[in-house]
């Protein structure tokens, strides 16, 4: 009886005594704590794995998009070596067989953390490929087709007479009528009057042309100089210095001034100087020079087509930015071949091959007339003068209050742009892999 007594006792006591409680409230407010901080837990890693996903996709189609540009770049340099009978070539320009109209795929090539290969189409007659790419990251691939067509190469002045490749600048108040291009900027200061169609490079900026004319954005680069094989020992420098021989003797180009060793032909450095008041009557074809200085008028009589090519400045002792055309005072360019009342439009042709600088400046009483193609110079035109004619550089600088225009029916120079391919066309394939390269494209 004892016994169960003290059993009762201690069952009344347990009811009223509250002893203990803290144990199991606190393991069931660690464990709803483990589960809140589970679903957090594992919330967390699935937007990790979800943001390290779309990170790899997005690198991946940006690694396509690479080896899709390096195709280009690389079809391009290889442009000249294509034909119906070549119609694939490697990534280093070596010939490929194709297989199901396609080329042998280009090995896997590195571009950041992903990579990327491609395929090209064979090369048919029509000049149009298509290049599949895939872009891989981490476990994720992506595939693009860009098509490409081959456009014809076309003269560098067809649609632009006034050309800096890199940057135009005008300062003060000139006025442009004809069309300009760049692949850079057109900057300046003071109030330029533009009555032409303006280009400014991708991506940069430009003035919009007055005149109702255009502005447009693209880039075109200038080609080299391409000069005859032989001009070093066939050309009509023996005109100027008339000590030509042979089937050429007697032809010479008059000047009105005393002719002496220095005047208007150096020949020990290749100098056509050509005094103030005086005047140089070119006649002939090919000139091979490394400097021309006008201060006088360098003319072109008709039925003549003067080409005056001027050697690069390490060629003539010179430095690059050194001064190798230069006219100014009163001095000018002018051919008796333009005549648009009597629909002559030929005027002389001056190409500089290196980085020799070009500056017309001076306040001539008439127009000059003249075709200047320096792709490697910087040309300025300043003062208070008129050119006719076209001016092509890697830089031109237009200053003060010139006035420059360009007639449409002009001759224009054997001077193309190389035929390059371009893009025509960028979709996402779906999947990773296809047969043939541009299925489900």
């Amino acid at each position: 009886m004892a016994a169960i007594d003290r059993f009762i006792l201690l069952v009344r006591d347990l009811r009223r005594n509250e002893r203990g409680i803290a144990v199991p409230t606190a393991l069931m407010a660690l464990i709803a704590s483990f589960a809140l901080g589970s679903v957090a837990v594992m919330s967390t890693v699935d937007v990790q794995r979800g943001t390290h996903r779309d990170h790899d996709s997005k690198e991946a189609i940006a690694a396509a998009d690479a080896g899709a540009n390096i195709a280009l770049l690389r079809l391009n340099r290889f442009l000249p070596s294509l034909s119906t009978t070549t119609p694939c070539v490697g990534s280093n320009g070596e010939s490929q067989i194709p297989s199901g109209g396609w080329c042998p795929s280009t090995e896997t090539e590195q571009v950041g953390d992903a990579t990327y290969s491609y395929r090209v189409s064979a090369y048919s007659e029509t000049g149009t490929i298509d290049v599949v790419a895939v872009g891989s990251s981490g476990t994720v691939s992506r595939r693009v087709n860009v098509s490409l067509q081959a456009l014809s190469g076309k003269n560098v002045f067809a649609n632009e007479r006034l050309i800096g490749q890199d940057q135009i600048e005008f300062v003060g108040n000139p006025r442009i009528d004809t069309d300009i291009g760049t692949n850079g900027d057109v900057v300046g200061s003071g109030t330029p009057t533009l009555c032409g169609n303006s280009r400014h490079g991708v991506g940069r900026t430009g003035p919009t042309p007055s005149c109702g004319k255009e502005k447009t954005e693209g880039n075109q680069n200038l080609p080299p100089i391409s000069v005859p094989s032989n001009i070093e020992t066939a050309n009509d420098n023996c005109r100027l210095a008339q000590t030509c021989s042979g089937e050429k003797a007697g032809q010479v180009d008059p000047y009105s001034k005393k002719l002496t060793s220095n005047n208007p032909w150096v020949s020990s450095d290749r100098i056509i100087d050509i005094a103030s008041n005086a005047q140089l009557s070119m006649g002939g074809a090919i000139y091979w020079v490394c400097q021309v200085n006008v201060h006088g008028r360098l003319y072109m009589p008709a039925g003549s087509h003067i080409q005056i090519f001027v050697d690069t400045p390490e060629n003539c002792g010179m430095s690059p930015g050194d001064t190798q055309v230069y006219v100014g005072g009163s001095g000018t360019i002018e051919s008796d071949a333009y005549n648009p009342d009597q629909g002559l439009y030929d005027i002389p042709s001056i190409y500089v091959l290196g980085e020799g600088a070009v500056k017309l400046a001076g306040t001539p009483k008439v127009p000059s007339e003249v075709m200047i193609y320096a792709p490697n110079s910087e040309i300025e035109v300043s003062g208070n003068t008129e050119w006719h004619g076209m001016l092509a550089g890697r830089e031109l600088k237009v200053n003060g209050n010139v006035h420059i225009e360009s007639d449409p029916n002009l001759k224009l120079p054997d001077i193309t742009f190389s035929s390059i391919f371009e893009r025509t066309r960028f979709v996402e394939c779906t999947g990773a892999t296809a047969s043939p390269p541009d299925a489900n494209c």
